[in-house]
């Protein structure tokens, strides 16, 4: 049997309304009050003031924004209004707009909207709220953010954490890992040490132009959304020319395409120098750390490597780093936090980051793969362990699990490649209490960054090759294994929808495979593969 849908419309104040145009509906309660009936709607009504020459009033946009903050969708009845920042943010996806000669069809188009389509909708008008009218900050960021945007001129660089730099003496040759550098007959690329170049600088913490409309970032247009930049344009290396009038460009001197060989053995593509850089987060392990920096000799388009020395103890004086052909910068941190993987280093110069564990054991065509792939999907997590969240019917709430499974909605940023602008993200931009809450239990920080970065794409991570030995043979036993680990896990994924408000992970079944990896295909595994 259908339940019939409950509407409430008032005529009548149960107090004195409050001031109001001749031609518009008044207000009626207080604000507590009309909050507390909002929470409890899925539409709020909103009818325009009747003098046509108004695009709205301050009646209309009082019920807008009560509307946005407690998660009712807006229904706003009059064909010539004007919502704030209109022609910035698209409000289409927030609020729905009817012309009043159609009221007697809106019944029909609210019934018809699915409860997908109402949750999205319903998320996004809370976005809208937070970042752009919730306080006078906001509110004063926003219409300076307005007016910078229409008269051209690039936002104010978000900050980068200086790096302190601890002293350490390089003079150990690195060997090579048999295991990491025999790739049989596959040609991984160039190792671009000899000579040395730059790779194309990540510039757009610094640079902004109108030309940025078109790119749309957490549906606000890139150059008015209160983030300054949008990370994800093209960058044009220099060696490039454009193609007549069309948006297309190819290095000059570059061929048609290639073959297998030539295709492997040079990275192609819109950027065809660019590189990464390594960030590994270390405690106390120095000779498992010292393994993992051998191992990353010879690897292909590495910049740097930053290794985050969380431990409030100076490495050994007479510890000799290993000679990878690449700088290695060790940063020293404040104090011991998971958050500090994620700091915007301004030592990281490339877009791309590798963030890798310690004791993590990958082999270089398998991270150079995971390279490729994230260059096709800059704005999304690319790495190797997937994970998933499931939600515990006994219990009514959300789990952590690790078994395996044909879907994932999280990449664990212990082998993972993402943007440097996530890192601005995560550290400036994020909700404090989700850092706070990795900092008490020492653990989360990579769902964290799951949950931020599927909370403003709306796209699952993605995950490469399927990798049974993640971890090294011989290195000490990981915190991973304790049952603590996963309870602690499990609360956090409770926390984090909490602050979010929703749970923004996202699942898929999609997985990149290279056609030449070599994998072991365990016959109960192989029906839930993707292969490209």
């Amino acid at each position: 049997m259908e339940i019939p849908p409950q509407v409430l419309v008032e005529f009548t104040c149960k107090n004195q309304p409050k001031p109001s145009l001749p031609t518009e509906w008044a207000l009626c309660g207080e604000r507590e009050d009309r909050l507390e009936l909002l929470k409890l709607s899925t539409f709020a009504l909103i009818i325009t003031p009747g003098d046509p020459h108004l695009v709205i009033s301050s009646g209309c946009a009082t019920r807008l924004f009560e509307a946005l903050e407690v998660g009712a969708v807006p229904v706003v009845l009059g064909e010539q209004v004007q919502l704030p920042y209109q022609d910035m943010l698209q409000w289409n996806e927030a609020a729905l707009v009817v012309p009043k000669p159609r009221v007697t069809e809106v019944h029909f188009l609210l019934r018809s909207l699915s409860d997908s389509d109402l949750l999205a909708m319903r998320r996004q008008g809370r976005f809208l709220w937070e970042t752009y009218f919730s306080t006078a900050d906001s509110i004063f960021n926003t219409v300076l953010a307005m007016i910078r945007t229409r008269i051209q001129i690039p936002a104010a660089p978000i900050r980068e954490e200086a790096a302190a730099e601890i002293p350490h003496r390089s003079g150990k040759a690195a060997g090579t890992d048999p295991n990491m550098a025999d790739n049989g007959d596959l040609d991984l690329g160039p190792v671009e040490t000899e000579p040395p170049y730059a790779s194309p600088k990540y510039l757009r913490n610094f640079t902004l132009t109108v030309t940025d409309f078109y790119r749309s970032w957490n549906s606000a247009p890139g150059p008015f959304h209160l983030f300054p930049h949008t990370p994800f344009d093209p960058v044009l290396p220099s060696e490039a020319k454009f193609l007549g009038s069309g948006t297309g460009f190819r290095p000059i001197g570059g061929g048609a395409g290639g073959s297998g060989k030539e295709f492997q053995a040079a990275l192609g593509g819109n950027v065809p120098r660019e590189q990464f850089t390594v960030v590994m987060l270390t405690y106390e392990r120095e000779e498992v750390l010292m393994n993992s920096l051998e191992r990353l000799n010879g690897l292909p388009y590495l910049n740097k490597v930053v290794v985050v020395w969380n431990s409030p103890k100076l490495p050994s004086e007479d510890l000799l780093w290993p000679d990878i052909g690449v700088p290695i910068m060790v940063v020293r941190t404040e104090k011991n936090s998971l958050n500090n993987r994620f700091l915007p280093w301004n030592e990281i110069e490339t877009e791309a980051i590798l963030s890798i564990d310690d004791d993590a054991h990958l082999r270089h065509d398998e991270i150079m793969f995971g390279f490729r792939v994230w260059r096709e999907a800059r704005d999304r997590i690319v790495g190797f362990p997937g994970r998933y969240h499931a939600w515990d019917i006994p219990h009514q709430s959300w789990l952590y699990n690790s078994n395996y499974s044909c879907e994932l909605s999280m990449v664990l940023t212990g082998a993972a490649f993402f943007h440097k602008y996530y890192a601005y993200l995560y550290s400036y931009v994020m909700p404090q209490a989700i850092r706070d809450m990795v900092d008490e239990y020492i653990n989360c920080e990579d769902i964290a960054m799951n949950f931020l970065v599927s909370h403003i794409t709306r796209k699952p991570p993605i995950k490469v090759t399927s990798r049974w030995t993640f971890r090294c043979p011989g290195c000490p036993q990981a915190l991973s294994h304790d049952d603590s680990h996963f309870h602690e896990r499990h609360k956090c994924i409770n926390f984090f929808v909490k602050v979010y408000g929703y749970m923004p992970l996202l699942y898929t079944q999609f997985r990149v495979d290279s056609v030449l990896f070599k994998t072991r295909l365990p016959h109960d595994k192989t029906k839930c593969f993707k292969f490209i």
